[in-house]
């Protein structure tokens, strides 16, 4: 019983890490990659910001199957603060790139915007 209730203690604290919300900072070096992902229900809004040192192609996109779709896409961005809206509950993912060269320093913050 106390290994059951360890293993549901420390499935339940990944699941609330796996919620990305909330200030971050990261580095891309060249062609790297960081996402961060969440669940939203239908209707339900984050407010995102973020700042890089060099451009970085930004997404939000959620997985069905195989394959991905990008309900937001931005090319080569330094600055956005910006706010979406699921259509659907699904599992979402807010991906930083870097493409080019060198290194990226990311600096934003996530938000769930209570609903009204």
């Amino acid at each position: 019983m106390k290994i059951l209730v360890l293993l549901l203690a420390l499935f339940g604290a990944r699941a609330l890490a796996a919620e990305d919300a909330g200030p971050y900072s990261f580095t891309l070096s060249g062609k790297a990659f960081d996402e961060r992902c969440l669940t939203l229900a239908a209707g339900e809004a984050i407010r995102y910001r973020f700042r890089a040192s060099a451009p970085v192609d930004f997404n939000i996109h959620y997985h069905r199957g195989n394959e991905m779709s990008f309900p937001v896409r931005r090319a080569a961005v330094l600055e956005v603060d910006a706010t979406f809206r699921a259509t659907r509950t699904d599992g979402y993912c807010l991906m930083w790139e870097r493409a080019g060269e060198g290194k990226a320093e990311v600096e934003g913050s996530i938000e769930r915007i209570p609903r009204r």
